[in-house]
């Protein structure tokens, strides 16, 4: 069995399974990492008390330097920059621990037991308060010296970006984020509006440089702003005609794992080390 462990933005999840199948879980809340630390063992040690586990997979937003296992800063996480993660966490948990960019993780699910199994390479989109990316190329992560930020793109010259963006980028754009910023609104209440077709036009753009970069066989999209699936594909779609022209429309379908896909995204990663 293998430990997967999803931090987010406001919870944090520990599970046990292997094979793309969650045996048993645990969530909690998001705090400093101080805090957070001590309730991750807990978890893990309450999850193996009757199983042996081999490795741990983790997945954590922010930027990362996978070859020295740490992350140097995560905008929405408090205390936990500079962390080296792997090694702390192998000290801890007394295990083999892998890591890797939330979105990443998330394709990484997504590419082994979700909507891109069998497809090569897979491109992986969370729209969500950020925009989000991964890169799966014959069944591993891509993720380089640091992650791909496909959310980090630079769109405009001129326009307000968000916190440290030095123009408008993605998710100055086209995120839940952006929509807060730019109409005072959630994306709930712009949803299917003129706002609304805005930022699916933006994300249409990003999401078209994204594809002639890596040329995808698929993309497949999560994240909390795909919740109504049809008021959300279905103008992105329209939308990225307009501008994908030099290349075939590639397939763009709903992630199928759901909010299960980081999780079991961080249990595949620590069953193939990647």
């Amino acid at each position: 069995m293998f430990i997967g462990i999803d931090i987010g933005g406001t919870h944090i999840r520990v599970g046990i399974g292997s094979n793309g199948s969650i045996k048993e879980k645990r969530d909690f809340k998001t705090r400093e990492f101080h805090e957070n630390i001590q309730e991750i063992k807990e978890a893990v040690l309450d999850l193996s008390k009757t199983i042996q586990v081999e490795a741990v997979g983790i997945g954590i937003p922010g930027f990362l330097n996978i070859k020295e296992g740490k992350i140097t800063h995560s905008p929405n996480l408090v205390g936990w920059d500079n962390i080296e993660l792997v090694d702390i966490f192998s000290k801890i948990l007394e295990k083999k621990v892998y890591l890797g960019h939330d979105a990443s993780v998330a394709a990484l699910g997504e590419a082994t037991y979700g909507a891109g199994k069998g497809r090569n390479p897979v491109l992986y989109f969370t729209v969500s308060t950020g925009v989000g990316s991964g890169l799966i190329i014959n069944g591993n992560m891509f993720h380089g010296v640091f992650n791909p930020e496909a959310g980090h793109q630079i769109l405009k010259k001129d326009g307000v970006g968000h916190t440290g963006a030095p123009a408008a980028d993605l998710e100055s754009l086209a995120s839940g984020s952006a929509i807060k910023r730019l109409y005072n609104k959630t994306p709930e209440e712009v949803e299917g509006t003129k706002q609304w077709i805005e930022a699916m036009d933006w994300l249409a753009v990003g999401l078209t440089n994204s594809i002639l970069h890596y040329s995808p066989e698929i993309v497949i999209i999560g994240g909390g702003m795909t919740k109504h699936t049809d008021n959300f594909f279905q103008p992105l779609k329209k939308s990225m005609k307009n501008y994908l022209i030099k290349l075939p429309q590639v397939p763009i379908v709903p992630a199928a794992l759901g909010q299960d896909s980081g999780i079991i995204g961080a249990l595949t990663l620590a069953e193939k080390g990647n």
